[in-house]
């Protein structure tokens, strides 16, 4: 897969070199909006926290990693329903899925044993934790119960790869690779060092006419208590850069340019995201900065390009 993009000018091409890889033309766009112009994948879920905690956890706050992570999976599975993805969900929808995948991850230091997080016991889901806890759910056949507390799920079993990439990975380089995902048709999980977005502007990209919402970053934040003074339905997070706990989000889009040509708008890098708050819209571009690290999955077809990811990340 190849990627060309310069901010400000409409040069984009992209190009699939591996048979069968990418999402059809049905779900992947190319968009514009004033001077800016980026792909946009449609029909991806945007389901809010909280879950409803069928599992009798202790909390489901901070729930953000394994919701990014299953409104991905639920849009490979059961809106595209790839070949290496397809029942891997046991036709759960995101809120429901989310429950399952924050077991394997972790989330908030219950869950799979094997994690970090077991053993640190932090609010939230540690970055490195997100990939192996994808992978451990694509695998696992629904029936073997890892605890008591999970029920059984009807699912297919899949082996997948996951790679994990953080802020000592240069930001054009994780760009780039974003770029390259969402031209498959691929939403990764995205993480940010914290979540405290004002709202600016919404546009209808063209020609499709979806509507985003472009935001800007406000201060600095550790937990969203400052914010549920303002609005009542953000959920409780807490966020910690030292240790790699930040706000996950699923990554649907991205333009570069100016989106308002001469308004107040930055001429920048803007990814667009799934955030899982039912307090904002569904779709936001935020410039893209404040990067925590980014997880990007999928089954085999997808090996060899993660493979390059790793390889270009390492030198």
């Amino acid at each position: 897969m190849k990627s060309r993009l310069l901010i400000g000018t409409v040069i984009l091409t992209f190009a699939v070199a591996i048979v069968g890889l990418a999402v059809t033309e049905e779900y992947v766009e190319e968009v514009g909006v004033g001077n800016a112009r980026g792909l946009f994948i449609n029909e991806v879920p945007d389901a809010s926290q909280p879950p409803s905690n069928t599992f009798g956890l202790h909390s489901v706050d901070n729930w953000c990693a394994p919701l990014a992570a299953a409104n991905s999976i639920v849009f490979l599975d059961l809106v595209v329903g790839l070949d290496w993805a397809h029942g891997v969900t046991g036709r759960l929808d995101p809120l429901e899925l989310s429950e399952y995948v924050g077991y394997f991850m972790t989330t908030n230091g219950e869950g799979d044993p094997y994690r970090e997080n077991a053993r640190q016991r932090l609010p939230g889901t540690l970055s490195e934790d997100i990939g192996p806890g994808i992978l451990d759910f694509a695998v696992w056949d629904g029936h073997d119960v890892p605890a008591p507390d999970v029920p059984r799920l009807e699912k297919e079993q899949f082996k997948w790869q996951a790679v994990y990439f953080d802020q000592q990975v240069d930001d054009e380089l994780l760009f780039e690779f974003l770029a390259k995902f969402v031209s498959g048709g691929f939403p990764p999980v995205l993480c940010f060092t914290y979540w405290n977005s004002e709202e600016r502007a919404t546009f209808n990209l063209e020609p499709n006419g979806t509507r985003v919402s472009f935001a800007t970053w406000r201060e600095p934040l550790s937990s969203t208590k400052m914010l549920q003074k303002e609005n009542p339905k953000v959920p409780n997070e807490e966020w910690n850069e030292k240790q790699a706990i930040g706000h996950a989000v699923t990554a649907v889009g991205f333009v570069e340019g100016d989106p308002d040509e001469s308004g107040p708008l930055p001429n920048t890098r803007w990814v667009i995201v799934h955030d899982n708050w039912a307090s904002t819209p569904e779709n936001i571009a935020i410039p893209w900065k404040n990067i925590n690290g980014i997880v990007f999955f999928g089954g085999e077809p997808l090996f060899e390009l993660l493979e390059d990811f790793q390889q270009m990340a390492d030198r």
